[in-house]
C-alpha cells in the first residue's frame, strides 16, 4: 500500500515520459525542436523554479558540510574509477566518468519537485551544490583533457558562475535576505510577478520528462559493459547515499525527511548528461558504450525512484 501511494505520486512523471516516447515514435517533433526544449528547461523554467525556492531559503553554516562531503565523494569516487578498468575489465577512458557526478539539472529537480513540491527543491538543491561544484570544476576539465586538451581555470571559474542555474540559486538566496517575496507580494503587480516566475517554474517538470521520453531509446551494439559499469555505481551510490541520509542528514544534522529524501535521489540520478559533449574524437564503441550506459541509468532512476518516497514520505502541511 505504501508502494502503492509512492508509485501514484511519481506516475505523472512516468505518463509524462511515456508521451515523450510517442511523440518520437509518431514523429509530431524534432530531435532539433527536443533540443530547444532542454535549452529552455537549463537557461529559463529551472533557474526560475530555483530562484522562486532559494527565495525562501534561510542558509544555515551547516549546510556546509553536505555540499563539501557530496563534492568530496565524487572526487573520490573518479579516483576509485581509475582503478576498476581492469577489474570490470573495461578499457574505455570514460568509464570513471560515468561512475560519478549525477544529472541533476535535466532529471533530479524534475522527479524530486514532482513528488516533494517545488516549495522543497531548495532542499535538493543544497545536495545537488556540491556535485556542481564537481562538476565544474573536476570532471568537465578531465573530459577536456582527454578530448581537445586543458582547460584553464579562469575558463572554468566563468563558465560556472555564467550558469544560469547558478545565477538563479544566488539570486534567490540575495531575495532571500532582503524579503523580496514579501515586498513583491505586498502589491498586486509584484504578486504577478511572482505567479509569472511560478508559472515558469512549473513547466520545469513536464518539459524534462517528455525531452527524456524522446531521447530514450538504446543503440544497437553490446550492453555488458553498460551494465557492468551502471550496476558498480549503483553498488557504490545507494549504500554511500543511504548511510549519509540515515547518519549524517538525518541524525548528527537533524535535518528532515524531505532533505534525506533528496540525498537518496541524487544517489540513484544516472551520470551526467554533458559526458557525451566532450567526446569529439571518440571512437564509435566508446560513443555507444557512454549512451547505452546513460539510458540504461535513466531506466532504473525510474524504476527505483517510487522506493524513495516510500521510506521518506513526502511532508503534509
Amino acid at each position: 500500500m505504501v508502494f502503492l501511494t509512492a508509485f501514484s505520486k511519481v506516475l505523472p512523471v512516468f505518463l509524462l515520459i511515456l508521451l515523450g516516447v510517442l511523440l518520437r515514435r509518431i514523429r509530431l517533433m524534432r530531435p532539433e525542436s527536443v533540443a530547444d526544449i532542454k535549452k529552455l528547461v537549463v537557461n529559463v523554467t529551472l533557474p526560475a523554479a530555483l530562484f522562486l525556492a532559494f527565495s525562501q531559503v534561510t542558509i544555515e553554516l551547516h549546510y556546509l558540510l553536505i555540499v563539501v562531503t557530496v563534492f568530496a565523494a565524487c572526487w573520490l569516487v573518479l579516483l576509485l574509477g581509475g582503478r576498476l578498468h581492469g577489474p570490470l575489465r573495461i578499457d574505455s577512458p570514460f568509464m570513471p566518468s560515468l561512475l560519478t557526478g549525477f544529472e541533476a539539472g535535466m532529471m533530479g529537480y524534475a522527479i524530486y519537485g514532482a513528488v516533494y513540491g517545488a516549495d522543497n527543491i531548495w532542499r535538493f538543491g543544497i545536495i545537488d551544490l556540491g556535485q556542481v561544484l564537481f562538476v565544474f570544476f573536476v570532471l568537465v576539465p578531465g573530459l577536456k583533457r582527454l578530448s581537445t586538451g586543458a582547460t584553464s581555470f579562469r575558463e572554468t571559474l566563468l563558465g560556472f558562475l555564467k550558469t544560469p542555474v547558478i545565477l538563479a540559486i544566488l539570486a534567490g538566496l540575495l531575495a532571500s535576505q532582503i524579503g523580496l517575496s514579501g515586498l513583491l507580494a505586498a502589491s498586486s503587480i509584484g504578486d504577478s510577478l511572482l505567479e509569472t516566475v511560478r508559472l515558469v517554474g512549473s513547466m520545469t517538470t513536464p518539459l524534462v520528462a517528455i525531452a527524456i521520453g524522446y531521447e530514450l531509446q538504446l543503440r544497437a551494439g553490446e550492453i555488458s559493459r553498460p551494465l557492468r559499469t551502471i550496476a558498480t555505481r549503483l553498488l557504490i551510490w545507494v549504500p554511500a547515499g543511504l548511510a549519509f541520509s540515515l547518519l549524517v542528514v538525518g541524525r548528527l544534522l537533524h535535518l528532515d525527511t524531505a532533505f534525506q529524501a533528496a540525498v537518496l535521489t541524487m544517489a540513484i540520478l544516472p551520470p551526467p548528461f554533458v559526458i557525451p559533449l566532450f567526446m569529439p574524437n571518440a571512437d564509435e564503441a566508446d560513443v555507444n558504450f557512454v549512451v547505452n550506459a546513460l539510458t540504461l541509468a535513466i531506466l532504473v532512476t525510474l524504476v527505483a525512484y517510487p522506493l524513495i518516497p516510500a521510506l521518506f514520505p513526502p511532508l503534509t502541511n
